[in-house]
């Protein structure tokens, strides 16, 4: 925690000292994951940071995925149902000749029997699967989304652990950031 900041923006002495002790706290729960964790050097720390903030960006690109992939074929089951119950209604409008009477009368269900049609072709799908297949398909993609969710959740909290104790190890052996450079300014133009 930056004391100087809070004591400029107006807390009192009190919260300084808690902010060293927490400080404090922060730093000692840094050098005993260090202990813990095989007494690393710096940049073994930062390496496995890295590796564990792109895993944790991995995991993340491969849920939202899945997630593009379950809406598509929750989509897909849409129209293709939208299509069966419609299509006796379209057979029966082209065998009266696309009336437009016809059409009044049954606007709704031939509008969802082009639109599931239009659909179909943007895909490019010539024979439709079944229904019960789709379903499996997105059951599949469901468990494999909780799989993965389950694994980024323990990605995060490794990622986040590091990043406190990298953050931490940084402070205490006064290892400039990219956020140092800033704060120099900052005190410059004060």
């Amino acid at each position: 925690m930056d004391i100087e900041a809070a004591i400029r923006s107006g807390k009192g002495p009190g919260y300084e000292r808690w902010a060293k002790v927490f400080n404090l706290k922060q730093l000692s729960q840094a050098v005993i994951w260090l202990k813990e964790h095989g007494d690393m050097n710096y940049e073994d720390l930062q390496k496995k940071s890295d590796i564990a903030t792109a895993n944790f960006n991995a995991l993340s690109v491969q849920i939202k995925e899945l997630e593009s992939q379950m809406t598509a074929n929750g989509e897909l089951q849409k129209q293709i149902v939208n299509y069966a119950k419609t299509r006796a209604v379209y057979v029966e409008y082209r065998k009266a000749g696309y009336s437009k009477k016809f059409r009044a009368a049954h606007e709704t269900e031939i509008l969802l029997h082009q639109a599931a049609k239009k659909h179909f072709d943007g895909l490019g799908i010539t024979k439709l699967p079944s229904v019960k297949s789709l379903r499996e398909e997105y059951a599949g993609l469901l468990e494999q989304k909780r799989k993965a969710y389950s694994s980024y959740k323990q990605a995060r909290a490794d990622m986040k652990e590091l990043y406190n104790v990298r953050a931490n190890v940084e402070h205490l052996l006064d290892i400039p950031t990219g956020r140092e450079p800033q704060r120099e300014t900052q005190k410059s133009r004060q």
